[in-house]
C-alpha cells in the first residue's frame, strides 16, 4: 500500500515513519525533504524570513522534486517482496496545497490561479495514498514541539510568523479534509496531543493492520 503520514508542522510525521519503516522491513520511505536538501532549506529559511515572491517558486519545487522521486522510489519498491511491502510518504504531495493557499490567497487572485494550473498538472492519480494517516495536535502542542526540535528558521523567527502559524494551524484541517474529500482519499484521524511517539505507532500499526486487508480484497475485485 501507498500510506501518506499528514498532519501539521511538528505533529510527529517524521518520527512514526521511522518507526514504520523500521517494523515493515520490506517498504520504503519517501521522505517530505532531505535534511542535506540545500534549496529547500534555503527557501524555507526565506519563508520565514518573510520574504517576498517566493511561494510558487518553493511550492513548485516540492511538487516537482515529490512527483519525480515518487516515479523513482515506487520502482525500487516494486522490487521487494510482497509480503509487508508499502510506501510511506512523509507528507504527500496534495498537502502542500494547503500552505499554498493560505499564503497566495493574500495576493491578488492570479497568482492563486496560476498555482492552482500548475498544481492540477503536476499531480497525478498514482501518487496518491491509499490510507492517509493524519496527526492531529492543537496549538499549544504545535508550540511545544517546535522549540523542542530546535530548528533554528523556526524558532528564530517565531515571533514574525506566530501569526502565519496560527492561521496555518486553524486552517491546516479543514482544507486537508476538502482536499481528502476532492480526491476520494481513504483518511483516519488520530488526536495525538496526549499520546507518547510510542502510543501514535501503536494506534497506526492496527489501522494499517485493518486498511491492509479491506485494500488486498479491493485488489482482488479489480483484477
Amino acid at each position: 500500500m501507498i500510506i501518506g503520514i499528514s498532519g501539521m508542522i511538528a505533529a510527529g510525521k517524521s518520527s512514526l515513519s521511522n518507526k514504520l519503516i523500521e517494523h515493515y522491513p520490506n517498504s520504503l520511505l519517501l521522505k517530505e525533504f532531505e535534511e542535506d536538501d540545500e534549496v529547500f532549506n534555503t527557501f524555507l529559511k526565506w519563508l520565514y524570513e518573510k520574504k517576498e515572491n517566493l511561494t510558487i517558486g518553493f511550492q513548485s519545487y516540492i511538487i516537482e522534486n515529490h512527483s519525480a522521486k515518487f516515479a523513482d522510489i515506487f520502482k525500487k519498491l516494486m522490487d521487494k517482496p510482497n509480503k509487508d511491502r508499502h510506501l510511506f510518504l512523509d507528507r504527500f504531495s496534495i498537502e502542500h496545497y494547503i500552505f499554498a493557499k493560505l499564503i497566495l490567497k493574500e495576493k491578488e487572485p492570479k497568482y492563486l490561479e496560476a498555482y492552482d494550473a500548475l498544481f492540477t498538472k503536476l499531480i497525478t492519480k498514482e501518487e496518491m495514498p491509499d490510507l492517509v494517516i493524519f496527526l492531529d495536535i492543537n496549538f499549544e502542542t504545535f508550540k511545544k514541539r517546535i522549540f523542542e526540535r530546535g530548528r533554528a528558521s523556526e524558532v528564530e523567527n517565531w515571533d514574525i510568523n506566530y501569526e502565519y502559524f496560527k492561521n496555518l494551524h486553524q486552517n491546516y484541517y479543514k482544507i486537508f479534509k476538502e482536499l481528502a474529500d476532492n480526491f476520494q482519499l481513504n483518511f483516519r484521524t488520530i488526536n495525538t496531543n496526549e499520546l507518547t511517539e510510542e502510543q501514535v505507532f501503536e494506534t497506526v500499526l492496527k489501522i494499517i493492520d485493518e486498511e491492509e486487508e479491506q485494500w488486498r480484497k479491493r485488489q482482488l475485485i479489480q483484477e
